[in-house]
């Protein structure tokens, strides 16, 4: 198939790009030949070269190997034309692609096509217009997604930003402690007036010796007094000097050591932080993450949950619930209601062997408890002999076989085909409901904990 830019067929022409093909002719025109042969052959049909010739119909067969034969044939089970190499009975080399298909000639088809194109034209047009208003809606979740993304981005490049400038500022400041820490040791001004002690007591003992030996002149009374005054001082300094080498020597021997374990803190740094994303339609931004996470306490595994159940997904009704969670364990149960409260509950034995025909069983679980987002509050069972129940119109039932302390959680779950309509937290040890009869539920989900 040719993609370059066709040349007008005519040979005087020839060096001029083609603007139009004739199917009949079978010839390219440029613009000097289309009038002309318009005005010679009105009923012939002239396909624009404004694109790709592919997309030129020119009446033969572009299959490779087919040599150009003229498209006679439709194929009823691909809704194609076909030329003789296409249906030929002998498949092989390119050919015969339609020997086995329900073929006709073009002209038995043309009558049914021609009587549907009014009613395709209408259903394209339909289609066309549904196409542009979901590319539109297609457009707006994508810029959505997009911010998303940029956000997500930037709190990430603010975190580690942080971290950076808290790094930064630690090591400033152990810096800086180091030097106050050596300074308690020795002063750099110590260090360098002991590089200059031994020419000090040299000029010392050569003016001592030149006062001694002027003996007792008079006339330099004052001169000896205050040379002598300044050897008394050089003597002074040097003594302090010495005491102050003498400290240093005595200090130096307490070694100041910077203690870290760098290779456990590059290890958490290369660890440090985590992209997953949590498949739920109930929890959808980090604060309900935060909570859940809280609740149920699975810290890193909250990013190990497993998806078994979704009501809108899987049916709202008993049977395919306990056909997802059967023989499963570590489950925690999210509840969506109507005015937008959540709730739910963690069950961590294993729930093997769950009574299809909907009547009660009970487990023994002394980890279960149910909790709220909403109020921020958990309710967990704290007597030793709890247990869960579960049966068609009771989805969960957590207790003391629902007779002595606990708590009762039902949950509106769809029963061969009857709407159970209540939704109760129940604290029979108070004899009192600690959450009311609040309405429809619209969501389920049961996640299974996948540990490490």
């Amino acid at each position: 198939m040719e993609e370059s830019k066709k040349k007008c067929s005519y040979k005087d022409h020839k060096d001029n790009d083609a603007l139009s093909y004739c199917s009949k002719c079978q010839i390219y025109m440029c613009n000097k030949c289309i009038n002309l042969h318009s005005n010679l052959f009105n009923d012939h049909d002239l396909y624009k070269l404004e694109s790709k010739f592919e997309d030129v119909f020119t009446g033969f067969c572009k299959e490779e190997n087919h040599n150009n034969y003229k498209l006679e044939y439709y194929c009823k089970t691909h809704n194609q034309l076909c030329c003789a190499s296409c249906i030929i009975k002998i498949k092989g080399h390119g050919k015969g692609e339609h020997k086995d298909c329900d073929i006709c000639f073009i002209e038995d088809i043309k009558d049914e096509k021609k009587n549907k194109l009014k009613d395709n034209i209408k259903s394209l047009e339909d289609l066309s217009n549904k196409v542009i208003d979901e590319i539109k809606e297609l457009e707006v979740i994508y810029t959505k997604i997009n911010e998303n993304k940029e956000k997500l981005k930037l709190n990430i490049q603010n975190i580690f930003t942080n971290i950076r400038n808290s790094l930064n500022e630690r090591e400033d400041k152990l810096l800086l402690e180091i030097d106050n820490q050596y300074n308690n040791y020795i002063n750099e001004d110590i260090v360098k007036q002991s590089k200059k002690l031994p020419e000090k007591v040299k000029i010392s003992l050569e003016k001592g010796k030149l006062v001694e030996n002027e003996g007792n002149n008079n006339n330099k009374i004052y001169s000896l007094v205050n040379d002598c005054i300044n050897i008394e001082k050089n003597i002074e300094h040097i003594n302090t000097i010495n005491e102050n080498i003498k400290k240093y020597k005595l200090n130096n021997k307490e070694e100041i050591m910077f203690i870290c374990n760098e290779e456990m803190l590059i290890h958490k740094i290369k660890i440090f932080g985590e992209i997953f994303k949590i498949d739920s339609l109930i929890l959808k931004n980090i604060n309900d993450l935060i909570k859940f996470n809280k609740f149920v306490d699975i810290n890193d595994d909250i990013k190990n949950l497993n998806l078994l159940y979704r009501s809108s997904r899987d049916g709202f009704n008993y049977l395919s619930i306990v056909n997802k969670i059967n023989n499963k364990s570590n489950l925690i149960f999210l509840y969506l209601i109507e005015n937008k409260r959540t709730f739910g509950a963690f069950i961590k034995t294993k729930l093997n062997d769950i009574n299809l025909n909907g009547s009660r069983k009970y487990y023994k679980d002394e980890n279960a408890f149910v909790f709220s987002f909403d109020t921020n509050k958990t309710y967990k069972v704290l007597v030793p002999s709890n247990a869960i129940a579960f049966d068609s119109t009771h989805f969960i039932l957590i207790g003391n076989n629902g007779n002595g302390n606990g708590f009762y959680f039902s949950g509106n779950i769809i029963y061969d085909k009857q709407l159970i309509n209540r939704t109760k937290i129940y604290d029979f040890s108070k004899d009192n409901e600690l959450c009311e009869n609040f309405g429809k539920l619209t969501e389920l989900e049961i996640f299974e904990i996948n540990h490490k």
